[in-house]
């Protein structure tokens, strides 16, 4: 007795979306270029900006209508001088605008799987954030130390997840990825150097040692969006952050396409050779 062929399951993109500060933005072209090849990743992995990006999309959110409030994103109205020791802004304000695109929901509400990477501040681990409260998780990951204050989340003090896992490709196979495309927009060092102490501490953030080597060890591609001409802290070349992610991301199409085509052909002939159950 033939048994019935059964469905071979998609292919799974996942997309691991570095930190990089205002570079972040770049995370919107690849986006958006990824979706028009018809490639939109089924998981999605953050640090830092690419968290606040990944969190968005994952929630629903069309990269054109997060390239809308990134465009109109005024730091002013959104962080104020801090009150205490531990930061020079306050973030209450920017928490409840994220929770409110986000629309207040937990990681389960999200439309796909998605998982932000903290750093915990007293011992330096890695930590995955992948339940509760989205827009809290978002804050942790992207806590840059001494220019936004730690997040305090299920007894732990978490800052920025640059520090120690800058672009969470690994992350994103353990979400379930087949294929993971990491994007690096950490860059070197603009080449308009920091002239104040919040430059320099928001450039300090993205150095981290060998961090360059891990995507290219934990994805299977890389893309690397030229972002060194400006700087991490300039709001006003979102639109150039974007475009080259854009561009690195159209320039993978291809290559990424055939990834899929072939991954999709093994699957297909490993179910119709795999030996079927005894009659």
């Amino acid at each position: 007795m033939s048994s019935q062929p059964t469905t071979v399951p998609p292919v799974r993109i996942g997309l691991a979306l570095g930190g990089g500060a205002v570079r972040g933005a770049a995370h919107v072209g690849v986006l958006d270029a990824l979706d028009r090849a018809g490639l939109e990743p089924a998981v999605i992995t953050g640090t830092s900006a690419g968290a606040l990006i990944g969190a968005l999309y994952a929630a629903g959110t069309t990269p054109s209508e997060i390239s809308k409030v990134a465009q109109a994103l005024r730091w002013s109205r959104l962080i104020r001088p801090a009150r205490t020791r531990r930061a020079l802004f306050d973030t209450t304000r920017l928490g409840a605008f994220l929770d409110g695109l986000l629309g207040g929901r937990d990681f389960d509400a999200l439309d796909r799987p998605f998982a932000a990477v903290a750093c915990e501040l007293c011992t330096g681990e890695r930590v995955v954030l992948k339940d509760g409260p989205v827009a809290d998780a978002v804050l942790a990951s992207a806590a840059i130390p001494g220019v936004f204050p730690p997040v305090e989340r299920d007894g732990r003090l978490l800052v920025d997840g640059s520090l120690v896992d800058i672009v969470p490709a690994r992350l994103a196979r353990e979400l379930g990825a087949d294929i993971v495309v990491a994007v690096d927009v950490s860059g070197p060092l603009p080449r308009r150097r920091p002239t104040t102490l919040l430059h320099i501490m928001v450039a300090v953030s993205t150095l981290q040692p060998g961090g360059a080597a891990q995507p290219a060890e934990d994805a299977d591609l890389v893309l690397t969006p030229t972002v060194d001409e400006y700087a991490f802290w300039e709001l006003s070349r979102i639109t150039e952050f974007e475009d080259a992610g854009r561009a690195a991301a159209e320039q993978a199409v291809p290559l990424l396409q055939s990834m899929v085509a072939t991954a999709a052909a093994r699957r297909e002939w490993e179910q119709v050779t795999a030996p079927g159950p005894e009659s």
